[in-house]
């Protein structure tokens, strides 16, 4: 989970140029008034700014570049550039403080910076602007109101950061100026297809559930107004054949009445992938939708005619596909349902095999090649809509109101699509530690998240034809689910407002992580805990006691929750201004940087990145050196830096603008004249209390909020200097009570420092330090000495002879360690002492005897006969020398006992 470093930095906060950034106050004043009166195009902003209830998304970026909607204008910046232009600001002003010349040179020297601080960048929308999405390679801009869309072509970074500052006018283009206009339904999601060539392909969702396919084209402009593919989801979910018409109704169409008005009515939609190899071949062409009253919804394959494939989406398709076909001519348990489907599926992908892909060029930094696929004309164009998923139990009585939807497609399984083959170095995966399962996490109005599994998966399914077998039978498919994992709140009952639209952002470090917006802060959500416990029970064969784990999985730490940037509003500002989806981004100058707006106001956060972006390459901290110390030194700051709030800055001139605004041109002529008691007099001077009273009113709750601050903080500081007092008084006390352990009578003048018992300790330690080194140096020469040549035979033959009667005179150790009792030790002395005098006995008989008793078949010689008696005698001596120290041993083990 990323630690907080820093909040808003001073490049973004008042009076720096990045502050003027978002902020609206310079337009407005230099903007030309008609009588004194806001132009209509202001007042229309306002008026229907409470009325909106959806995503807010004005913040997007291109690398470092940010686009900002301000009122309704798009300004383009360069964070990199805002920071480095206000530390050269400031770095100037230090080393010049003390000339007024300077002063004054430094006074002009921010005056330019501050004027090509930002762009601004005109485009043709009357409506207010709610969400801004540029394409994936940063060519294109999404414009998105409440009814609209917009295309505008973006310059270069280049030209942008030039330093004219004279307004850009971007050439933009309607799109479907018959189907997203006024009178047709709101705009519910505009995406860009992870799988478009060029970046080229965007995907509308309106709020009646119509998903329009469009293909647009710089050089053709029909391509903006009318898309390459119309789906009606209400009429879908009721699709029985391919061959039903399922397109929108028509402009002056009557659509009559059905329930599915209010439950489809659709409030987020997302693909279920990124377009990358390491994701499942299905996940980046499923178009998954939530609706406002729960229910959840999946479109796959949802393609365009013209799709560009990651390297391993095809074969990895068309190994699942056929093995699955294979294993279903084995079952005879299979419906006829999934035949069809299966059959669907499989002349598909062969389609898509068959074909000799085009090349295009590609717009990424290698500049290379892709291949270019054309969509399967079979099965058909439309697929089957699948769902609504079941995500909470029957018996539960909870409502969903979902505002989004965020999810994390399933990884590849690599092992099926290499099977048969030896080389992988062709496939470039950058992590393969995550889960062969999709994860759906859902947000809802009242700042609650759903973090649900798709254990079944979605692929890719069409309805059947009319004279296909299929629709013989009925429709028996069991609703799909999702298993809920986990539910997160992140609001509190009281908190919660009208109109509240909780929005996900993605992470730039993980698929398994991602941001929250709503009123009150940004969140942060990891779903890292979940990955390696449950990818284990998905990929485990032995099912017994699944559900035991599983539940204890559930039990477990699951989803890691933190607000990284709280939000405060303050009640003087008026009514809750409204909090921008944030973005995240990585860069070396930024660090990992977050970044969202409330109301005109920057917030900003820089977060402890998870990896080293060292030469590219991730490195978890777990592989770090003395990870602790590095903990303790990076202390977070333990609140926001303090923002003004905007009444203290607003233009309170009370003069002709007043007048001009409040008083008749009839009435102007008095203005010269004395103060008369009149009806239009009254009228003017109740408005002017009126004014004056609004005015007061938020200065005086603004230096209200101030004061109470500042007392809060002078009572922060009292405690911090109370507890470093206590701190200092039992460092003392300790070190008294340390000086009295070891007895010395320390001089009255160091009673009262703390210094000097440091110090004592000190020379103490390294006193026996000195005397551990000495040690290890004594130790390490006497190893020295004794470490000569190797043990020979004949003493390696001692030793185990030595072990050998260690073991038979003090027997084996059980297996608990313990000897046997000692008085087999006395029998065993005794049989030894009576086979020596036995053995004594025999050897004095043959050394008397002279001339043993041989067999007269053989003839010993006389040398070898006395050889071997003398051996023998060695022998008995050797025994016996070993029987009396045996028995010193066990004279000496029975005094210590008996003592």
């Amino acid at each position: 989970m990323p630690k907080v470093i820093s909040y808003t930095p001073s490049w973004l906060s008042r009076p720096s140029p990045g502050f003027r950034l978002f902020s609206s106050s310079q337009d407005v004043s230099r903007s030309p008034r008609a009588n004194g009166k806001p132009s209509a195009l202001a007042v229309s902003s306002h008026k229907s700014e409470g009325d909106y209830l959806g995503p807010q998304r004005t913040i997007a970026r291109r690398g470092t570049e940010i686009f900002v909607v301000v009122g309704n204008q798009i300004r383009w910046s360069d964070l990199c550039m805002l920071k480095d232009d206000w530390e050269e600001a400031q770095a100037l002003r230090k080393s010049n403080s003390r000339s007024k010349r300077v002063n004054y040179s430094n006074g002009s020297h921010e005056e330019g910076h501050a004027e090509r601080s930002y762009r601004m960048l005109k485009v043709p929308v009357s409506e207010q602007i709610r969400q801004i999405i540029p394409s994936p390679n940063g060519q294109l801009l999404v414009i998105v109101t409440s009814y609209t869309v917009h295309i505008a072509i973006l310059p270069d970074s280049s030209h942008l950061g030039q330093p004219d500052t004279t307004p850009i006018r971007l050439k933009t283009h309607m799109l479907g100026p018959t189907t997203h206009v006024l009178s047709q339904p709101a705009v519910a999601s505009v995406l860009w297809h992870p799988l478009g060539v060029g970046a080229n392909c965007l995907v509308t969702i309106n709020a009646e559930a119509v998903v329009r396919v469009w293909e647009i084209s710089r050089e053709s402009r029909g391509s903006f107004e009318s898309p390459t593919l119309t789906i009606d989801l209400r009429k879908l979910v009721h699709g029985t054949s391919q061959e039903d018409d399922f397109g929108a109704f028509g402009l002056g169409r009557s659509k009559g009445f059905s329930a599915d008005a209010i439950e489809m009515e659709v409030a987020s939609a997302c693909f279920g992938g990124n377009g990358m190899a390491e994701e499942h071949g299905w996940a980046s062409m499923t178009l998954w939708v939530a609706m406002k009253e729960g229910d959840v919804y999946a479109l796959c394959p949802l393609l365009p005619n013209k799709w560009h494939p990651p390297p391993t989406l095809v074969p990895s398709l068309s190994t699942a596909i056929v093995s699955k076909l294979a294993a279903q001519r084995e079952d005879d348990a299979v419906t006829a349902e999934e035949k069809c489907h299966n059959d669907q599926q499989y002349h598909w992908i062969s389609e898509i095999d068959s074909q000799e892909p085009t090349f295009a060029a590609n717009d990424s930094e290698f500049g290379d090649e892709v291949e270019i696929f054309h969509r399967p004309a079979h099965p058909g164009p439309i697929p089957r809509l699948q769902g609504p998923f079941e995500i909470l139990p029957d018996d539960s009585e909870e409502y969903l109101e979902i505002s989004d939807i965020h999810v994390v497609a399933a990884k590849v399984d690599l092992d099926e699509l290499m099977l048969g083959e030896d080389d992988e170095s062709d496939l470039d995966l950058t992590d393969q530690d995550e889960l062969s399962a999709a994860m759906i996490c859902l947000s809802t109005t009242n700042g609650r998240v759903y973090v649900c599994l798709d254990l079944e998966g979605v692929e890719g399914q069409w309805l059947p034809t009319k004279r296909s077998d299929a629709l013989e039978f009925p429709d028996s498919t069991p609703q799909p689910s999702l298993t809920l994992l986990e539910a997160l709140d992140t609001l509190c009952p009281e908190s919660t407002l009208r109109g509240e639209w909780p929005t996900f952002s993605a992470d730039v470090h993980s698929r398994y992580s991602f941001f929250l917006t709503n009123n009150t802060g940004v969140f942060f959500f990891s779903l890292a805990s979940w990955v390696q416990g449950l990818e284990g029970e998905l990929q485990s064969s032995n099912g017994a006691g699944s559900a035991i784990r599983l539940d204890v999985l559930t039990q477990g730490p699951g989803t890691l929750r933190e607000r990284v940037l709280p939000i405060e509003h303050r009640d003087e500002d008026g009514p809750r201004a409204a909090v921008t989806a944030c973005v995240v981004l990585q860069d070396s100058d930024l660090g990992y940087f977050l970044l969202t707006a409330v109301g005109e106001q920057p917030q900003a956060a820089t977060l402890d990145s998870p990896y080293d972006q060292l030469n590219g390459i991730a490195y978890p901290f777990p592989h770090r050196d003395f990870e602790p110390e590095m903990k303790l030194l990076a202390l977070g700051p333990s609140r926001a830096a303090y923002q003004p709030p905007m009444s203290l800055f607003e233009d309170l001139s009370f003069g002709s603008t007043f007048l001009d605004k409040h008083q008749d041109s009839r009435h102007k002529w008095t203005r010269t004249q004395e103060i008369r008691l009149s009806g239009a007099t009254l009228q003017l001077m109740t408005e002017a209390h009126r004014v004056l009273s609004e005015q007061t009113q938020r200065l005086g709750a603004a230096a209200a909020d101030l004061f109470r601050r500042c007392e809060r903080m002078q009572d922060e500081f009292r405690e911090q200097i109370r507890r470093a007092d206590e701190v200092a008084t039992r460092i003392d006390n300790l070190a008294d009570a340390d000086g009295d352990d070891y007895g010395e009578a320390e001089p009255k003048e160091h009673e009262l420092t703390a210094n000097y018992f440091i110090e004592k300790r000190l020379e103490r330690a390294k006193a026996k330090q000195g005397e551990l080194v000495a040690r290890h140096e004594a130790l390490r020469r006497k190893l020295a000495r004794s470490g000569g040549r190797e043990l020979s035979e004949k003493e390696e033959g001692w030793i185990a002879e030595i072990d050998k009667v260690e073991h038979s005179v003090l027997g084996e150790e059980t297996e608990d360690g313990d000897e046997q009792p000692r008085r087999e030790l006395w029998q065993r002395y005794k049989e030894a002492r009576d086979l020596a005098n036995a053995l004594v006995e025999q050897a004095k008989a043959v050394a008397e005897s002279g001339q043993p008793e041989t067999n007269g078949s053989f003839k010993v010689p006389p040398d070898l006969r006395k050889a071997k008696v003398a051996q023998v005698m060695g022998l008995l001596e050797r025994e016996s020398a070993l029987v009396e120290a045996a028995q010193s041993r066990l004279e000496r083990l029975n005094l210590f006992t008996a003592s």
